[in-house]
């Protein structure tokens, strides 16, 4: 940040707010009501799988998380919300602190405790498959 107006009098500033709010509607979509980003969960797992199948087709190796017979979908989503999500949507909103409540608290937070009980109900009936 190049002054101490920012963002008021730098086109530079302006540029960053703007390539920030860009990159935070990519990455936003753990942000959003559960039916939503469960949607939109499912799609993009989806995608991934779809890539991980024409990989084995053609005898690639399989990107991680692209299998879809050895992948876990929450285990992945656990990863990119703490690595990637969580860390940018705490970043906006403390640039913009209205939307702590409504993405971070309400949003973020409530997803990922939802993903981490269906990670644990997933490993659970992984260890009974094989005991079985």
């Amino acid at each position: 940040m190049s002054s101490k107006k920012f963002p008021d009098d730098q086109t530079e500033d302006k540029q960053l707010i703007l390539n920030m709010c860009l990159y935070a509607s990519d990455h936003c979509s753990p942000c959003k009501s559960p039916i939503l980003y469960l949607k939109w969960l499912n799609n993009e797992m989806e995608e991934y799988y779809q890539q991980g199948d024409l990989e084995r087709k053609l005898e690639f190796t399989s990107t991680p998380f692209f299998d879809r017979t050895v992948s876990n979908p929450f285990k992945y989503q656990l990863g990119y919300i703490d690595v990637v999500v969580l860390p940018l949507m705490t970043t906006w909103s403390a640039f913009k602190p209205v939307f702590l409540d409504e993405l971070v608290t309400k949003g973020l937070l409530e997803n990922k405790k939802f993903l981490e009980s269906k990670f644990e109900d997933t490993k659970n009936l992984m260890k009974e498959n094989q005991i079985s």
